[in-house]
């Protein structure tokens, strides 16, 4: 009868398995990091600039900018 070696005594398997297991954990990592709130997008202007930390002072909305002209 052949030996019956468990799947695991394969170098190739042990490193590969590490491999996910890590590549896993650093995908829940930077899910949890980055994608845990929600971007309320009722005035998608103001959820982008607030996302980014400016006022409305640091940029000018188009409609302002044609009101000049």
């Amino acid at each position: 009868m052949p030996d019956k070696r468990s799947l695991f005594s394969f170098p190739l398997v042990r490193e590969l398995s590490v491999v996910l297991v890590i590549k896993l954990a650093l995908i829940f990592v930077i899910k949890s990091a980055f994608f845990s709130d929600p971007v309320y997008m009722t005035n998608p202007q103001d959820a982008v600039s607030q996302q980014f930390g400016l006022t409305n002072s640091d940029y000018n909305h188009p409609s302002q900018s044609e009101d000049l002209k």
